[in-house]
């Protein structure tokens, strides 16, 4: 005679094991136990992480102190170690297996669906008013793809834990484990019936059908779709010119205009009743003078050489020794999710106009129809022998969100021979750069370019240094060294807007074209560091 079971009966399904499992209700318990410890890990560690981030966003601090988040969370930190120390409690007492040992660990469990339930809750409110308020988190603007990303990297493991406490209640609740703890056997349980269901999908055809559409739906909503948002795409190595040059020398200098010659005065007598001229207040003298010390032209001279010999290795037809036949010369830019980090791609043609006078005046004519973009992310993807050589990054205001990962990349991809080229359109894009270069390279200050610098003297040569353009965020150029060699090259004048197109910038063809020449030589400087690191690896 058999006592009654804690669920009802299902009858007999096929290919069941029924038999007292002890080696299951081993596993069961142990994992009740894990699971708890994993809760104490939370509540150990989550507090001070929140802390942390709260110090360096005081902003969301307060929001989350007047909207009650931080209460919540660190309620929910509480019931994570209450839950914890009661699963593993539950979990080692289950060792000893029994009737009332069987119903703490059921229980026990149940309350990791209780508190992971009130942790992705609480996450989601979190990140919603943090998006209402339309704040910042790490100087990284905020919109619903990014905050939806942040709640999934916080929920995902709460939801996991609830998946796997399921689980041990499926267990729990199969005549296998349940006969383990009470030593009787009998017809297979409900648990019996969800395992059989999940393995064969059910002997009802439309309950079947439900339930992989259910389980399909949840599956996509929870874990596709954020994982697809993170996504970065296929890449293309880089290919640079195959072959062996040297480079262009050409003069680029800042000249003033030639002052106009002062018209004689007309001496009058002071006394005399008759004015005989009327002061123009909007044209003073003071007003020619403060226009002609800051007005500048720019002129180019080339000295020596030939079109189209650009390169390395002392050769003559131009190209660098590790390039390849069939290169093809791109533009990417990184797109941090700011605003204004695509400003030029579109018909103002910035990078299409740049890759254009490139192949002008190098002779290289293979280049890319148009500029391309991708994230930071991407960057780890690329081959070792293919990666780009130069990246390009720039904004109107201030950055985007970037991850602790995306900073590691970067400073990988340009300590490994990539060269970043960031250029300032606007004032809130140069704080917020040197916030974030920062976070890339916290032990590399951005420093001085001197005017004599390698980068100002090939192909083109620039007496004064890099022209100021609109000096955003100052009138030189910056930059960040690694072993004796640029790894970042900061503009903070805004050489993509002399870039764009007559019509859609106002700069005189002298500032176009210096502008047009300076990125030529970053780019010839950014081949060079590519072979080396390149020809370095293939050793």
């Amino acid at each position: 005679m058999t006592t009654a079971s804690p669920d009802f009966e299902s009858g007999s399904l096929d290919a069941i094991p029924t038999a007292p499992s002890v080696a299951k209700a081993t596993v069961v318990a142990v994992g009740g136990a894990l699971a708890g410890l994993i809760g104490l890990a939370a509540w150990w560690f989550l507090p001070a992480a929140l802390d942390q981030v709260l110090t360096a966003n005081p902003s969301i601090g307060g929001l989350f102190s007047r909207n009650f988040v931080a209460v919540l969370a660190n309620g929910c930190f509480l019931a994570a170690a209450a839950a914890g120390a009661t699963c593993v409690a539950a979990g080692l007492l289950a060792l000893v297996r029994s009737r009332a040992t069987w119903w703490i660990l059921f229980l026990s469990l149940g309350t990791v669906h209780v508190v992971g339930a009130a942790f992705v809750g609480t996450a989601w409110y979190a990140t919603s008013t943090i998006l209402a308020a339309g704040l910042q988190i790490d100087n990284a603007d905020q919109d619903k793809v990014t905050t939806t990303l942040l709640w999934w990297q916080l929920a995902w493991p709460a939801l996991a834990m609830m998946a796997a406490a399921a689980w041990m209640q499926t267990m729990l609740r199969s005549r296998s484990v349940y006969g383990a703890f009470t030593g009787q056997d009998g017809e297979p349980l409900r648990g019996d019936e969800a395992l059989e269901d999940l393995r064969t999908g059910g002997r009802d055809p439309r309950h079947r059908k439900s339930l992989y559409a259910s389980g399909l739906t949840h599956l996509l909503v929870i874990v596709v779709i954020p994982w697809l948002m993170q996504m970065d795409g296929c890449i293309e190595p880089y290919r640079v010119p195959k072959g062996s040059g040297n480079p262009v020398v050409a003069i680029v200098k800042m000249v003033k205009p030639k002052p106009k010659k002062k018209k004689k005065a007309i001496t009058v007598n002071p006394n005399s009743a008759i004015v005989f001229d009327k002061p123009d207040l909007d044209h003073t003298e003071a007003d020619e003078q403060m226009k002609e010390m800051t007005e500048h032209k720019y002129e180019v001279a080339a000295t020596t050489g030939a079109t189209g010999n650009l390169g390395k290795g002392g050769g003559t037809q131009g190209g660098w020794p590790e390039g390849m036949e069939d290169y093809k010369i791109r533009f990417i830019r990184l797109d941090h999710g700011g605003a204004g980090w695509d400003d030029g791609m579109d018909e103002t043609g910035a990078d299409i106009n740049f890759l254009r006078e490139f192949a002008q005046t190098t002779g290289f004519r293979k280049i890319a129809r148009s500029g391309e973009s991708h994230s930071i992310a991407l960057l780890r993807k690329y081959p070792r022998d293919g990666f780009p050589p130069f990246v390009y990054l720039t904004g109107n205001g201030g950055m985007g969100r970037t991850t602790p990962s995306d900073d590691k990349i970067l400073r990988e991809y340009c300590l490994g021979g990539g060269l970043l080229i960031a250029d300032a359109g606007s004032l809130a894009f140069d704080q917020s750069f040197r916030h974030f270069i920062h976070k890339v390279f916290p032990d590399k200050p951005l420093v001085d370019i001197a005017d004599d610098d390698e980068i100002y003297r090939l192909p083109f040569t620039f007496p004064d240094g890099a022209p100021a353009f609109w000096h955003h965020g100052g009138r030189r150029a910056l930059g960040i060294k690694h072993e004796g060699q640029w790894v970042v090259f900061y503009h903070p004048g805004d050489m993509n807007d002399a870039w764009k197109s007559p019509g859609y910038t106002d700069v005189s063809p002298e500032m176009r074209a210096s502008a047009m020449h300076l990125g030529i030589n970053l780019v010839r400087y950014a081949f060079d560091r590519w072979n080396d690191a390149v020809a370095k690896a293939g050793k």
